[in-house]
């Protein structure tokens, strides 16, 4: 049943439980250098241990859903918070860094679980008229959290180092589990979903309801987290700049969510794709001027937004709508994988011209998977 009102208090405690779980990746990818000294003995796999919470991601985001739903996704969501508190606080008594790696994959279920959920449920407590824009506060999760933990995590290692930082995420995971429990829909949305890993995919991707969201998003996930590393040094970016970008994109992501109230989410993926091959071309012919950077960032912006709104756009059931959600976790983390290494190597060969060039390949992927998708559904 769909609400007449939105439970915006709940939409924003839901949006918190999800900057905590992005805080998972942040918590490390922001700490590196101390990472690095603190586990010397790692070598080349400390940075590892920031991807393995991805890696779970693209290995079990299809099935994520399913379970979701068979669990019930209230309990899923809180269950998650205890579960990566938990594993926070363990991290900060710093141990055997094969031990550290194990508690990693188990964060990544935690981490799958809270980014199933907490979208599933937002939509679930949003009235028609403001899904859109309730699910593109969703997706300013990440670049949300980053920014909130990158401003926290000087004071945090000035008191204490490593354990400092973890026991924080570990202790705000647990509280927001205290806080959220009661607040949740009193029907503990839960089905008794067979679950089967082969199954779970073959469902997904032969459904294109359930995989238009992730088909495009896995194209804008590609390009975003690798252009934050490429472009500052392709055009000597001054720090601020690097500052703006992300903030810029959380706006961009924002304005998605109330261009979707008037636009289908298809077509809103469509025009941020194509505003984004605009932009990469802007980037190029004004090299090295910094504004079309930001343009490019803030019209990129619109693709998450639009594709998180697709997930209840084409999904009424919350069975389906978890199943999708999986989805898009799952590619988000194949294409923040790929993306890295993809533009590093462009770049190295074929400079910003390249990266221009293969950033326009990409969005044109994006735009005839999500038109061959939208034409199948029916």
């Amino acid at each position: 049943m769909v609400p007449a009102k939105t439970n915006w208090p709940l939409v924003f405690a839901l949006l918190v439980a999800g900057l905590f779980a992005a805080a998972q990746f942040g918590k490390l990818t922001l700490t590196l250098p101390v990472l690095r000294e603190t586990y010397a003995e790692g070598g080349a796999f400390v940075p590892v241990l920031i991807s393995i919470v991805g890696m779970v991601g693209i290995l079990l985001g299809a099935v994520a859903g399913a379970v979701v739903t068979r669990i019930g996704v209230a309990r899923s969501l809180t269950g998650a918070l205890v579960a990566g508190g938990v594993l926070s606080l363990i991290e900060a008594t710093l141990p055997n860094i094969t031990v550290f790696a194990g508690l990693r994959a188990l964060e990544g279920l935690s981490h799958l679980a809270i980014v199933v959920a907490a979208p599933t449920l937002m939509a679930s407590i949003s009235a028609e008229k403001d899904r859109p824009v309730v699910m593109g506060i969703w997706a300013t999760f990440f670049g949300t959290s980053m920014a909130i933990t990158a401003l926290l995590l000087p004071s945090l290692i000035g008191i204490g180092g490593l354990p400092a930082v973890f026991v924080a995420h570990g202790v705000g995971m647990l509280i927001m589990a205290v806080l959220l429990y009661p607040l949740l829909p009193v029907h503990r949305i839960a089905q008794r979903v067979p679950v089967s890993y082969l199954a779970e995919h073959r469902i997904l991707y032969s459904t294109p309801r359930l995989i238009i969201a992730g088909s495009g998003f896995v194209w804008y996930t590609i390009q975003y987290i690798a252009l934050l590393a490429v472009l500052p040094i392709a055009l000597n970016l001054p720090l601020w700049a690097i500052t703006a970008i992300p903030l810029l994109s959380i706006v961009g992501t924002l304005w998605g969510g109330f261009l979707g109230k008037r636009i289908r989410p298809d077509q809103l993926v469509m025009i941020g794709f194509a505003l984004t091959i605009a932009a990469s071309g802007l980037v190029y012919v004004a090299s090295p001027a910094i504004w079309p950077l930001m343009i490019l960032f803030f019209v990129m912006a619109i693709i998450p937004a639009a594709s998180f709104a697709a997930i209840p756009y084409f999904n009424a059931a919350p069975t389906d709508r978890a199943r999708a959600t999986g989805g898009i976790a799952q590619l988000g983390n194949v294409g923040t994988t790929l993306g890295t290494p993809i533009f590093v190597l462009i770049f190295d060969q074929a400079g910003l011209a390249g990266v221009c060039l293969i950033i326009g390949l990409f969005c044109g992927v994006g735009m005839i998977c999500t038109t061959v998708l939208r034409s199948k559904i029916k």
